[in-house]
């Protein structure tokens, strides 16, 4: 990437143990064959990520079958449409229905484009072990613009290349490897937008430093890459929010209000080029430029209410919850997130070190600069997911955003090693400082690497059993619409239209059924709690006949009702 948006930095600063050197000087520090680094990086990144092509050979969870079913009907020219119905919050009319009504579509896109290229999974894994293999090039850079050493890089992108409980997730069709890659880079867009201007503690800056052009390049690259993280995940438009706070900070001290608007309006372009097209079908298919739908989950008191049929999911519902419970669910998601940024972002014994990184970079004009993107980003998704979107972020979605920090945790992680042998060597003479810094760092990456491959075990088949899934779909007639809980995985295992399973007791589980055609209800362990008497046979209905049982699963066919 190009160091010009740095140039203004005359000023002088200690990091990385480098002593006091102009910006780019320490930049040199790195050697001159950064590309070369980055050409090798990326070819260990993707040997990485093929192992994890060998280990996984399906889909893992939900969300995975969802987009890979729906990269299937792209790919077959279908559209944006699918034959399954997951969650009834949106009213779905019927089958087929229009996808994509409550996540973001460019996952589905990204398999689609695989699975014209190779007609199996493997197809559509394609694109997402590029972009995995490509996300510890995005750490190194973040590394180097910190003004990190050479081997500070290749120990950054050693990090984000293992991946730690991201690992079983960034090969599959999900969120995780283009939320990583283009959150990330915005991130770094809009560090690298603003570093040298009005947010430094200093004289406002003027054009006499640098011209303007590489600062009008991270701007629009940064609206590129959070139209590209909103496309991927629904709260990918907190990018676009953080971009909005940081161009209001830079601004501040900004001479030339017509350079100042034409940043904001570079930001929002980039946006709208990648997101113009969505809203416009948005528009045109449901009537809005977003679904709705997502923002119910803001009054849920319970996850498993996600898939209620028949009821408003309401702000009135939430209160007559009671304020204790409001309360009580908003601090356990606190807890959830707190817990994944030391236990996954920080891979736990790496927190010390980020916190140490921190510290010292906030010291420096330039670096405080540089990471105030990422840093808001983590306060803004912390308050909006965890005290907004409260079950969603407990069972998950601060999971899946938390990962546009992975390639600047581990950046900051690294720096923290180095910082903290500087200290511990200037206490100790004996030590070796440079050769302790690798020392260290390699026993931190084989740590990481043996917990990556601890958590990564039992996550690398699903939780549903294919098997039995395969089974049943073989009893069934072609003509059959099945009830299950996990809509998307029965219909990539059988190409049978599936609807989820409605957290209701049976008289409206069987509305439900009427309305959208079911014939037939799969039960297993995993069944809604208002259904659990029905699956323990402690409750019978006359409308559904239980046929068949494989282990803990039930298949029960759905009789007409009487007229």
């Amino acid at each position: 990437m190009s160091n010009s948006a740095t140039e203004p930095s005359a000023e002088t600063t200690a990091v990385s143990g480098l002593g006091e050197q102009p910006i780019d000087d320490q930049y040199q520090s790195l050697g001159r064959n950064h590309r070369l680094d980055w050409l090798l990086i990326a070819l260990v990144g993707l040997a990485i990520q093929a192992s994890w092509i060998w280990l996984l050979t399906q889909p893992t969870y939900m969300d995975a079958f969802y987009y890979t079913t729906n990269g299937q009907q792209l790919a077959g020219g279908q559209g944006f449409s699918e034959m399954i119905i997951w969650q009834f919050l949106d009213d779905p009319q019927g089958l087929p229905t229009p996808s994509h009504t409550y996540w973001m579509p460019l996952p589905s896109i990204l398999a689609a484009v695989g699975y014209l290229l190779i007609d199996d999974f493997n197809g559509a894994q394609l694109l997402f072990w590029l972009l995995g293999g490509l996300l510890p090039v995005l750490a190194y850079e973040i590394s180097r613009q910190l003004g990190g050493q050479r081997w500070q890089g290749w120990a950054t992108a050693l990090f984000a290349a293992i991946g730690g409980f991201y690992a079983p997730f960034l090969i599959q069709p999900t969120t995780f490897a283009p939320f990583a890659l283009a959150g990330g880079l915005c991130l770094l867009a809009l560090g690298l937008a603003t570093t040298g201007d009005g947010l430094q503690d200093s004289e406002p800056v003027t054009d006499k430093y640098q011209s303007d052009w590489p600062r009008r390049m991270w701007w629009m690259i940064a609206g590129l890459t959070a139209g590209l993280a909103h496309l991927t995940r629904a709260d990918g438009l907190l990018l676009l929010l953080v971009g909005v706070l940081i161009w209001i900070l830079a601004v501040r001290r900004r001479q030339s209000i017509r350079i100042a608007l034409s940043w904001l309006g570079l930001l929002l372009a980039g946006y709208l080029l990648v997101m113009g097209w969505w809203f416009l079908r948005n528009w045109l298919v449901i009537g809005s430029p977003l679904p709705t739908a997502g923002t119910q989950s803001i009054f849920l008191t319970t996850y498993d209410d996600l898939f209620a049929f028949g009821r408003v999911i309401s702000f009135e519902g939430l209160i007559n919850w009671g304020w204790a419970n409001i309360l009580r669910s908003r601090l356990d998601a606190l807890w959830i997130a707190i817990q994944t940024l030391i236990a996954v972002s920080g891979l736990i014994f790496l927190v010390p070190f980020i916190i140490i990184a921190l510290l010292r970079y906030y010291r420096q004009s330039y670096t405080r600069i540089l990471l105030l993107p990422a840093t808001l980003f983590a306060t803004v998704a912390m308050i909006v997911l965890v005290f907004l979107f409260s079950f969603p972020a407990m069972r998950g979605s601060f999971f899946h955003s938390s990962i546009a920090l992975w390639p600047w945790t581990t950046a900051l992680a690294v720096a923290g090693i180095n910082f903290s042998v500087d200290w511990v060597a200037a206490r100790l003479p004996h030590w070796q400082p440079e050769r302790a810094k690798r020392l260290f760092s390699l026993l931190f990456i084989i740590i990481s690497v043996v917990l990556t491959f601890a958590v990564a075990q039992g996550k690398l088949t699903p939780v549903e059993d294919p098997e039995t899934i395969q089974q049943i779909g073989k009893t069934l007639p072609d003509s059959a619409v099945v009830m299950y809980g996990n809509p998307p995985a029965f219909y990539y295992y059988t190409g049978l239209p599936a609807i989820s399973v409605p957290n209701e007791p049976p008289e409206i589980l069987l509305e439900a059924a009427d309305r959208y055609g079911a014939t037939y209800l799969v039960l297993d362990e995993n069944r809604p709690l208002p259904l659990a008497d029905i699956h323990a046979g402690q409750e019978n209905h006359p409308r559904l006949l239980l046929e068949q049982t494989f282990g803990e699963t039930q298949l029960y066919r759905i009789l007409e009702s009487e007229p």
